[in-house]
C-alpha cells in the first residue's frame, strides 16, 4: 500500500485541516508529561471542527532532558494520543507518535530524523487504522498496536518492527489479531465453545462466561453490556473481552478478558485479565502472546499495571505469566473454588521502555 505522507496531494489535505483546528480561539489547555528517560512533551489543546464534526486536536513539543527541543508537530485527532519510547534491540530509542489523523510517525532521538507513514487508502477513503498504543518486544522484533477503524471497537494487532525507519505496518504470517466479540463470528464462536466442552472443560477462562450460554446470540447479548458499571450486571465486574484469531486461517484460537477495575474478590482470586487458549491449540506459546497483547489495551484504560492470578498447579500458566514480566506478589487459598492462587503483578509497558507520566498542568 503506497505511503503518501511526503505527497504534496496529502499535504494540502493536511495544512487545510491543520488550518481550521489550530486557530487561537480553538485553544483550550496546555499540559506537560515525563517520560522516565528524562524527556519531556508539551502538549497544547486544541477543540474544533471539519465538516461539521467535532474534533480534537493538539500541538506537540519533545524536549531533551537538557530542555532543548528537538520535534515539534501537530496531530490532527487527539482522541486517543499516541507517544510512546521505545528501546529498539537495535540499540536505538525510538519515539513513535501520530500527527495524522490515520497513520503514524517514528522518531529516532539518536539521528533526529522522522520516518512517517499515511496510507494511500485513508487519504481516498477516510477510513483506516486509527492507532492508539503501542508496545515493543524485542523477542519477536514486533510492536502490538491497540486502535481501531473510525465508529468501530478496539482491536490490537501485530506489526513487524525490525527496521523502524522503513516500517509499513507489515502482519507477520503467523500474527495474531484481538478484537471484540461480533455476531459476525457467531459460527466460529460456537465451535470455540463446542470444542471446550468436549473436552470436558465448562469454565473457559477469559471468555465472558461464554462456556454458561446455550445461546450463542445470548452470549453476544451479554458481552455487549460489559463495557461500563452503568450497563454490566451487578454480579459482573466492567471488562473488555477479546477474541484472538489467528490471521492466516481466521481460527479463534483463544479469549482474553481484561477488567476495567477490581473489587475486593477481584483483587485476590481474578485479577485485571484472564485468558484461555482452545485446546486443540495450546503449546504453542499463543497463551503468551495474548497476554502481551491484551498488556497495551490495559495501560490505555489507564493501568500502569495489571493483576494477572494461576492456580498453583497449573505450571503453564505460571511460565506465561513470568514469561510476559510477571512478578510474584502472594498466594491465597480460595474458599470458593478450594484451591490456592498466585498473584502476580505485570507493568503495562515492559521494563526496556518508557511511559509518559503528568506532571501538572502549565497554564
Amino acid at each position: 500500500m503506497r505511503n503518501i505522507a511526503f505527497s504534496p496531494e496529502y499535504a494540502e489535505q493536511y495544512t487545510q485541516q491543520r488550518d481550521i483546528l489550530f486557530r487561537d480561539g480553538n485553544r483550550r489547555s496546555k499540559d506537560e508529561g515525563c517520560f522516565a528517560n528524562g524527556y519531556s512533551l508539551l502538549s497544547e489543546l486544541y477543540e474544533g471542527e471539519i465538516d461539521g464534526i467535532p474534533r480534537l486536536a493538539a500541538r506537540y513539543s519533545l524536549f531533551t532532558p537538557n530542555h532543548e527541543l528537538i520535534l515539534s508537530y501537530e496531530c490532527l485527532d487527539n482522541q486517543h494520543p499516541l507517544s510512546e519510547m521505545i528501546y529498539h534491540r537495535d540499540g536505538n530509542v525510538y519515539y513513535i507518535f501520530r500527527r495524522d489523523r490515520f497513520g503514524f510517525s517514528i522518531f529516532n532521538l539518536k539521528t533526529l530524523t522522522e520516518h512517517r507513514y499515511y496510507s494511500e487508502e485513508a487519504w481516498k477513503n477516510g477510513s483506516d487504522f486509527i492507532w492508539c498504543g503501542a508496545e515493543y518486544y524485542p523477542e519477536r522484533n514486533t510492536l502490538f498496536v491497540v486502535g481501531h477503524m473510525p465508529d468501530a471497537p478496539f482491536e490490537v494487532y501485530e506489526f513487524d518492527f525490525s527496521d523502524p525507519m522503513t516500517c509499513v505496518a507489515h502482519i507477520p504470517n503467523d500474527a495474531l489479531i484481538l478484537t471484540l466479540p461480533t455476531t459476525e463470528f457467531a459460527e466460529e464462536m460456537e465451535d470455540f465453545r463446542d470444542e471446550y466442552l468436549n473436552w470436558g472443560e465448562d469454565n473457559i477462562y477469559g471468555a465472558a462466561l461464554l462456556a454458561s450460554f446455550d445461546d450463542i446470540a445470548e452470549w453476544f447479548a451479554f458481552v455487549d453490556t460489559l463495557g461500563s458499571r452503568k450497563t454490566a450486571p451487578s454480579y459482573y465486574m466492567p471488562s473488555t473481552p477479546f477474541v484472538a484469531f489467528r490471521m492466516s486461517d481466521g481460527i479463534p484460537i483463544g479469549m482474553i478478558e481484561i477488567k476495567h477495575e477490581l473489587n475486593d474478590y477481584m483483587s485476590k482470586h481474578g485479577g485485571h485479565i484472564s485468558y484461555s487458549v482452545r485446546p486443540s491449540e495450546r503449546r504453542r506459546g499463543y497463551g503468551k502472546r495474548m497476554l502481551a497483547m491484551a498488556l497495551p489495551y490495559a495501560k490505555l484504560l489507564g493501568h500502569s499495571k495489571v493483576l494477572v492470578v494461576c492456580h498453583t498447579d497449573n505450571e503453564p500458566s505460571r511460565r506465561t505469566i513470568l514469561a510476559d514480566g510477571g512478578v510474584y506478589e502472594q498466594t491465597y487459598f480460595s474458599e470458593l473454588d478450594n484451591i490456592y492462587n498466585e498473584n502476580y503483578w505485570i507493568r503495562t509497558t515492559p521494563v526496556a521502555t518508557s511511559e509518559p507520566s503528568k506532571a501538572g498542568n502549565v497554564s
